[in-house]
């Protein structure tokens, strides 16, 4: 019996093109099965680019074909929760882009499709899986630093690019527009605030946000921070702008024997502690196909997804709070 699994995708834009397509073909236990998109002109593009694979207008369609065992959902952040609990209910396993959804009570209601359906729901939490990211978790848990008090992390980038990021077709501006679920709250905060959640490894316990459009977009936050506040006194500050000419150091994390910065997406990371008379740096530790190793092997029943409904049911929290916080100016709790 083969154990090459079939997948669908559902929404064929820069995401789908840039990365699921990419580590679908890439493996041999996976193969594209099936494409769905609402629009002509990708449908035309997804027949050209996947002349094996069925293209299908109507997702109901892509559902019905036997020959998808996996669905990746890769539309726009408010199509996210519908989609999902549709694969579900059709006896699909589930894996769905960042953001997992626009909130938690949606979080919610997709966990719940999945488990009622006894399938896998996943999300595409790549940022786990950076290189300086990595370093800094092997760092932390080997108690190099001691215990965490603390975590800095900022992204950084500048330009209108980010505006017209959507697809030709459908809609270039939708990461400018709400109602879709655009701006860089639900852009950056499902990776970094992950990854902070995954890092500091303690209940959160308040939020305090800005979230404010101000030079490229009138309607979404095209910077946002929030300070994290943590079970036992840790705290964190996270950071996401569209704005920033000169970038930051996306990364500082502060322990009780010392600390750790990173410049960069796959940076080496630098390690000062309490016993060194100098700094070190460490190489970047590549993993991201461990990935789609356990997405593959927990849609077999061979994994627990590595992504938990509790982890989600987290970073929905977060990102509600985020929002809370910023329109009211007060602090939330968890």
């Amino acid at each position: 019996m083969s154990r090459e699994m079939g997948v669908g995708i559902v929404g064929y834009g820069k995401v789908a093109t840039g990365a699921h397509r990419n580590w679908i073909n890439n493996r041999e236990d996976t193969r594209l099965a099936a494409v769905c998109d609402m629009t002509e002109v990708r449908r035309q593009a997804a027949t050209k680019d996947n002349p094996e694979a069925a293209v299908y207008e109507n997702f109901g369609d892509l559902l019905s074909d036997d020959g998808v065992q996996l669905v990746v959902v890769t539309t726009p952040p408010n199509t996210h929760c519908e989609l999902a609990v549709q694969a579900a209910e059709a006896g699909k396993h589930v894996f769905v882009d960042k953001p997992f959804a626009m909130t938690r009570a949606e979080a919610e209601k997709m966990i719940g499709a999945a488990e009622q359906a006894s399938v896998v729901i996943h999300c595409h939490q790549s940022r786990r899986y950076d290189g300086e990211y990595r370093a800094i978790v092997k760092c932390v848990e080997s108690g190099r630093i001691g215990e965490v008090q603390h975590v800095r992390r900022v992204w950084s980038q500048y330009g209108e690019g980010w505006t017209k990021w959507g697809i030709e077709g459908f809609n270039p501006t939708w990461r400018i527009q709400r109602d879709y679920g655009g701006g860089m709250v639900y852009d950056y905060a499902p990776h970094c605030g992950d990854q902070v959640l995954r890092l500091v490894d303690r209940p959160l316990t308040a939020v305090s946000a800005d979230a404010r459009g101000i030079v490229f977009s009138d309607e979404v936050d095209d910077h946002f921070s929030c300070l994290m506040r943590f079970e036992g006194g840790a705290t964190a500050y996270l950071e996401a702008s569209n704005m920033t000419i000169l970038p930051a150091p996306h990364w500082y994390v502060v322990g009780t024997k010392g600390c750790i910065t990173a410049q960069g997406v796959n940076s080496q990371i630098t390690v000062q502690t309490e016993d060194m008379d100098a700094a070190e740096t460490m190489e970047a530790i590549h993993e991201r196909d461990q990935l789609y190793e356990n997405l593959i092997a927990a849609c077999r029943g061979e994994a627990k997804p590595n992504v938990t409904p509790d982890q989600l049911r987290a970073s929905m929290g977060l990102i509600d709070a985020i929002f809370e916080s910023a329109k009211t100016g007060q602090q939330v709790a968890i």
